[in-house]
């Protein structure tokens, strides 16, 4: 198996070649060579989240939301109907759009397998229980479904968990009951909550619920004994803000299996080492493109049927007595702090 290090250096000498597309070459190359190893068509979805500077800059676009199906009805144009592998790494997003791209999926390919190298959380965790199998690395990590509303406060828009905004509404609620005394406290926290936040709150996790227990039943968990509630147990378990008390915290594969044994999740390290080591390869390289480029979502097959999102740098203009905002250098790509960190200058 290569390593993240030893796929940069075979982008890095291809494009000493000449290639103008190293990057594109190397990714693709790996996605054809997953395929010939499970003979099974492959998706790539990928978002890069885990860089905290470009995650800054490109905001709510590495989530799930309605453009990917525009990246899917490309990556999907030259599949045919059947079987379908998705590598999958998102940090969740839209519900609905999640939605939408369950029944784009759905209504064309089946068996779907998602394999899971990394990381997804929140509505891409709940993408991933829309498949009949998933296939998962030793250091695969799950998020929460608990949905996350947003709302104006003091000026900025801020994110609030739904389960904790209700939470909160019942304790005020609770404590003004017993001694009216408090009202005077809580009255400028229940003030920033509009006249019909708390049955959104409501109604998010819900959703967030149903549609886990509609895929769990109809996929994963179809055709066994008590279908509806093995599939409302898990549903229930992640879309519970409390069991987590954050949005981020990391759910292994085997809490999923513990809470649901009968939930599909296979080990990469039970499969062949060829088939393990490409995909791993296949994450490299797509974390490579991640860092060399301004590429921060790809959906791509490997025949060049891609959708890719690029980050839009702003340009500004300096006068010939001032000195650049970033006192002249330019900032380092990822690639480059992690081999700064490691002294290899």
């Amino acid at each position: 198996m290569g390593t993240w290090d030893s796929v940069r250096v075979e982008v890095d000498n291809l494009r000493k070649s000449g290639s103008k597309n190293a990057d594109d070459l190397v990714r693709r190359a790996k996605i054809a060579k997953v395929e010939t190893l499970t003979h099974r068509p492959l998706v790539v979805y990928a978002s890069d989240f885990t860089d905290d500077d470009k995650a800054a800059r490109v905001g709510a676009g590495l989530g799930i939301d309605l453009n990917d199906k525009t990246g899917f009805t490309q990556a999907l144009s030259d599949i045919p109907a059947g079987p379908l592998d998705i590598l999958l790494h998102s940090p969740g997003g839209s519900p609905t759009a999640t939605e939408s791209l369950v029944h784009l999926i759905r209504d064309s390919y089946n068996p779907v397998r998602f394999i899971i190298p990394h990381t997804v959380k929140s509505a891409a965790t709940m993408l991933a229980l829309s498949g009949d199998e998933i296939l998962v690395s030793d250091q695969a990590e799950f998020g929460p479904i608990d949905p996350q509303l947003r709302f104006p406060h003091e000026g900025r828009v801020v994110s609030v968990p739904a389960q904790a905004a209700i939470d909160q509404f019942n304790r005020g609620y609770s404590e003004i009951k017993g001694d009216t005394q408090k009202l005077a406290v809580w009255l400028p926290m229940l003030r920033q909550f509009g006249p019909s936040f708390l049955e959104e709150c409501h109604k998010a996790i819900d959703l967030s619920k149903r549609l886990v227990i509609e895929w769990l039943s109809s996929y994963m968990l179809a055709g066994g004994e008590n279908v509806q509630s093995r599939a409302e147990r898990v549903a229930g378990w992640l879309g519970d803000h409390n069991n987590f008390n954050s949005h981020s915290r990391r759910v292994s594969p085997k809490q999923l299996l513990d809470i649901e044994p009968g939930l599909k999740i296979t080990f990469m390290k039970d499969l062949d080492a060829q088939i393990r080591d490409a995909i791993m390869d296949l994450y490299w390289a797509i974390d490579v493109t991640f860092n060399n480029t301004r590429a921060f979502k790809i959906i791509e097959h490997k025949e060049g049927s891609a959708y890719v999102r690029l980050l839009i740098e702003q340009v500004v203009q300096v006068g010939p007595t001032q000195s650049p905002p970033s006192g002249g250098a330019p900032p380092l790509n990822r690639a480059e702090r992690r081999r700064l960190a490691k002294g290899n200058k």
